[in-house]
């Protein structure tokens, strides 16, 4: 029987509760740095301190799947790899629905209703790393 634990908990907080090389694998959603309408919870990408953390907790040869956005995956992939992450690979994840995250340009000029400032998302990269 496989023993799994669901944590409902603030990742950091968390993972400081947990003891050396005592998780299988990490699949994570975090923030993507885009300030997603405007909200405070999306202003950067997680901080090093949090991928020093995922690294302690996990197993050796443990593996860290990550998503991110298009426009700061860089900024997420320099993060892992400065904690010590061993980056294997990139997935993508590709879809056709969603929205522009972007300035509604019609708000501020009249007659372009519908034009954004930024592209309609297509994919999520997933950095694979390892520990």
């Amino acid at each position: 029987m496989i023993d799994t634990q669901l944590i409902n908990s603030d990742c950091l907080a968390a993972m400081k509760n947990m003891g050396d090389n005592s998780v299988d694998a990490i699949v994570t959603d975090p923030p993507y740095g885009l300030s997603f309408m405007g909200k405070k919870w999306d202003y950067d990408v997680p901080s090093k301190e949090i991928w020093l953390e995922a690294l302690r907790v996990l197993k050796p040869g443990g593996h860290l799947l990550s998503f991110s956005g298009s426009r700061t995956y860089h900024r997420m992939v320099v993060n892992i790899e400065d904690a010590g992450f061993e980056i294997r690979d990139q997935i993508m994840w590709i879809y056709g629905s969603g929205f522009p995250k972007s300035l509604n340009i019609g708000k501020k000029i009249e007659g372009l209703e519908g034009w954004g400032t930024a592209l309609k998302p297509a994919h999520e990269p997933i950095v694979l790393a390892r520990k």
